[in-house]
């Protein structure tokens, strides 16, 4: 992965208190995960850092669009984001994940890198099945011929004879 200092933010030296970071996104940053799924981005993170004694606590919150592909046609399209997420990174010996929420982090540590939390929630962030929203009178915005062509390959699945006589069988 290729790493943008913009991304990089200082821990070692910076003063008790919050700082707010903003972070506008487009098209070059899913390049930066190699093979991702999002095609092209337009989100908006904002990411206050609230620094304590023991511990950094960071609030994400993320929305715009990102490009993917549909699940039903294969088009890409816009899929609107929008979500909040908080992480904790405390002081510890080593560098461990903790849990989902929680990294325990070198005390020598200097930098912090977020461009792999933000990527990873945006990913979270997009439904389980990703398909063009429908227009307004309520129709599919797929590409057309790929769904037509789906249906006729449903009509054209036609069944193996040898198969249709064990379906007849009860158990």
């Amino acid at each position: 992965m290729k790493y943008h200092r913009e991304f990089i933010l200082p821990i070692a030296g910076l003063a008790v208190g919050n700082k707010h970071y903003t972070f506008d996104l487009g098209r070059k940053f899913p390049e930066l995960f190699g093979d991702s799924e999002l095609m092209d981005c337009e989100v908006h993170v904002d990411l206050l850092f609230d620094k304590r004694e023991n511990m950094i606590e960071m609030h994400f919150d993320i929305n715009g669009w990102v490009e993917v592909p549909c699940d039903r046609c294969a088009d890409e399209y816009h899929q609107e984001i929008e979500g909040m997420q908080t992480l904790i990174l405390k002081y510890g010996d080593h560098y461990e994940e903790e849990s989902d929420e929680i990294i325990i982090i070198p005390t020598d540590l200097h930098e912090f890198d977020v461009s792999q939390l933000i990527y990873e929630y945006m990913v979270l962030l997009l439904p389980i099945r990703r398909v063009h929203p429908e227009d307004e009178t309520g129709n599919s915005s797929c590409n057309p011929e790929v769904i037509k062509r789906l249906e006729q390959l449903r009509i054209e699945e036609v069944s193996d004879p040898r198969w249709e006589a064990l379906k007849n069988l009860k158990s």
